[in-house]
């Protein structure tokens, strides 16, 4: 199958559009239509995506177990063909223990998304921004999500994420969504430039699809009816003409135009694009990238750089001074957008991407479990031979079994007065031999043998497996033998060395996520309010978001301003500007999660028992980690008993030692205890040396 170049595609499609069926020009936004239609067809047919629609629905079979195991190349006619001799047919499925294993170390061990103030913003309003991303993963449920889809991923190698605004609900503000999406099902990009990277930056277009009723269409887009059921009309017309045979298979003067010669366009794909039988007609929502000018002035003796308006403005500030600034031209990646009709040529939308603060990034991202040319696949694909072998071998020895367990009777033809008494398992008739003759015996098969020699492959299949996926007993909570904890802890390690790849490309995605997350933020929390966040040890902290009274301050006014508002007890603290914040997307090293939480607090623990005089170091990250209630009082006093130096604080009045000031309702302790109240369980401290 010939793929094409999208580009000579979309030429041709945009020559076809030149006329409709009534020979009259084609409306102007149609050469778009035309390019995204090229677009789809190169990525339909496009081996990558060829391949991964169809694996992708065989890998899902055999995580789910039952008849989709007995699958082959998408087909289970192997399966139809015992049921039909009625034959043993078995699905024994450890592929789906596999992959929970590893899916359960994902939802264990989840790590939250943490802004990092670049240059020098201010650490406490990063603070504040993490808090408030904390606030929308969990309204938008973004830990579940991400974990169907890096389920999804491991299952059918990956899965797709839309980072969208929607103002139906909230016209003035928008409501961030996050929305899962099926590769190659709902959503297609360029397989041709892109290199496996989530956020898809080298793709030269991102394509979401589906298949919607006419009507529905219609209903969505009142301003374009006529259009659209003109356009519907000419193509069921070119349908019933060519039916009847007095047209062309899609010629120019069809609905389709002649664009639909193209040679990677086939019968099933133009069924996808409209159903007349269903009603169905498929819309696209196409990003792509276009470019711009971008000029700019460089300043040699400062080295900085300001951006200019024009040309024309950038040249004029460079004359000023023409042997340090020079004028620089640049190309500036833009992301646009259109909704297209691809079966009738129809743009019903084209307009620049709706997130005026993240205008060179797509909103899709994809989670890649793993990539290599154009295969993409994920942990059950390697997998599937050995339990399809297996299912097999275990349905030959049940078969078996059901027909060679019933033993049945051998003699002599012409031997026995009464055979007819044979036939009856249940007659007790004597059976009567004629003199010279040997009498019935039964015929006893080597099924023994037979059986265990299946067993024994059905065996080294299920080691196949774990060996494969690496995936081991110890891993899988198997009982293997009698070995030592660390021996076990020690071959789980090396079962999660092979799954590391996942996990790696796992976070990859999640930053990627997580930028766009933060970009959508930034472009819905604009005006003036007060909420309630949830701090990093479960406390609530209010929170005031850009404050009309601190927009016009500078850095040191606002600094003064934010703590004169501390001292007031029950006030907000103050984000003074959401949209401005400049940061970076981390991903926390703080476990999110309870069970992350407490084997953290156990590895703690351990590292206590073995070195106890690291305590004092250790008692405000063991309150921390454990799970107790009123957690954020309860650090707060351990923090206020703690030596401010381990603490890495500055104590108050300056200078450490028995003159410096105990903070209020520490006693003095005795000679040798520590600085600053020092811990409870006075374990030595060594001096530090001025």
């Amino acid at each position: 199958m010939t793929t094409g170049n999208a580009e000579d595609l979309a030429g041709l499609a945009a020559d076809a559009a030149i006329g409709s069926s009534q020979g009259q020009p084609a409306a102007q936004d149609d050469a778009i239509a035309a390019k995204v239609r090229a677009w789809f067809t190169e990525a339909w047919n496009h081996p990558l995506w060829v391949r991964y629609r169809k694996d992708a629905v065989e890998d899902l079979g055999f995580y789910t177990g039952g008849d989709g195991q007995w699958s082959e190349d998408g087909s289970i006619e192997g399966l139809l063909k015992l049921r039909k001799e009625q034959r043993a047919h078995i699905s024994l499925n450890h592929v789906q223990s596999v992959v929970d294993v590893v899916v359960g170390y994902e939802r264990q061990n989840r790590f939250d998304l943490k802004a990092a103030p670049m240059g020098d913003e201010d650490a406490e309003q990063a603070e504040l921004m993490t808090l408030l991303m904390k606030h929308e993963q969990e309204r938008t449920e973004a830990h579940s999500l991400c974990s169907e889809v890096f389920e999804d991923g491991l299952i059918g190698g990956m899965k797709a994420v839309e980072v969208s605004t929607d103002w139906t609900s909230d016209p003035v503000n928008g409501e961030i969504m996050l929305e899962s999406l099926e590769p190659g099902e709902e959503a297609l990009w360029d397989p041709i430039d892109w290199g496996g990277e989530p956020d898809l930056r080298n793709c030269r277009y991102v394509l979401r699809f589906r298949r919607a009723w006419v009507e529905d269409i219609v209903a969505d887009f009142p301003e374009h009816e006529d259009r659209i059921r003109k356009a519907v009309g000419d193509v069921d017309q070119a349908f019933a003409a060519r039916e009847g045979g007095t047209l062309s298979e899609f010629s120019r003067t069809d609905g389709y135009g002649s664009s639909a010669n193209h040679p990677d366009e086939d019968a099933a794909l133009r069924q996808l694009f409209y159903d007349k039988a269903g009603g169905r007609i498929l819309v696209v929502q196409a990003w792509y990238r276009e470019y711009e000018d971008a000029w700019i002035v460089s300043d040699k003796r400062s080295g900085t750089v300001t951006a200019a308006e024009s040309a024309a403005a950038a040249r004029e500030s460079a004359a000023a001074d023409p042997d340090n600034l020079t004028a620089i031209n640049r190309r500036r990646r833009v992301i646009r957008t259109a909704t297209v009709l691809p079966a009738t040529l129809q743009t019903l939308e084209e307009e620049d991407t709706p997130y005026d603060n993240d205008r060179e990034a797509y909103p899709i991202h994809v989670y890649v479990a793993k990539k290599k040319r154009d295969t993409v696949y994920g942990i059950v694909r390697n997998l599937k031979d050995p339990q399809r072998v297996e299912n097999k071998r275990e349905s030959q020895s049940v078969d078996l079994v059901a027909k060679m367990g019933n033993l049945r009777l051998v003699y002599e033809t012409n031997s026995l007065e009464n055979p007819a008494t044979l036939k009856d398992p249940w007659s007790q008739e004597p059976i009567a031999v004629k003199p010279g003759h040997q009498k019935p015996d039964f015929l006893v098969p080597p099924l023994g043998e037979l059986v265990r020699v299946l067993a024994a492959l059905g065996d080294r299949n299920r080691l196949a497996i774990r060996e494969i996926s690496g995936i081991n007993t110890d891993l899988l909570g198997i009982k293997s033998d009698d070995a030592s904890g660390i021996a076990i802890a020690r071959r789980q390690a090396q079962g999660q060395v092979i799954s590391t790849v996942f996990f790696d490309n796992y976070r990859r995605f999640r930053k990627a996520l997580g930028h766009r997350l933060a970009r959508r933020i930034q472009q819905v929390y604009t005006t003036e309010r007060t909420m309630r966040l949830t701090g990093p040890h479960g406390n609530d902290i209010l929170v005031t978001l850009n404050a009309l009274e601190a927009r016009d301050m500078d850095k040191e006014a606002f600094a003064r301003f934010r703590e004169e508002r501390k001292a007031e007890v029950g006030t907000p603290r103050i984000l003074k500007d959401v949209s401005a914040l400049k940061f970076d997307v981390v991903i926390s090293e703080t476990p999110a999660t309870p069970t992350a939480r407490a084997m953290a607090l156990l590895a703690v623990l351990e590292i206590l028992k073995t070195l106890p005089g690291l305590a004092p170091a250790f008692l405000d990250i063991v309150v921390e980690l454990a799970e107790l209630p009123d957690r954020e009082r309860l650090l707060q006093r351990v923090h206020n008993l703690m030596d401010p130096r381990v603490l890495g604080e500055a104590p108050a009045g300056g200078g450490v030692g028995p003159g410096a000031p105990k903070p209020p309702g520490v006693p003095e302790g005795p000679p040798g205890f520590p600085p600053q109240g020092g811990t409870p369980i006075g374990l030595p401290v060594p001096p530090v040396q001025p």
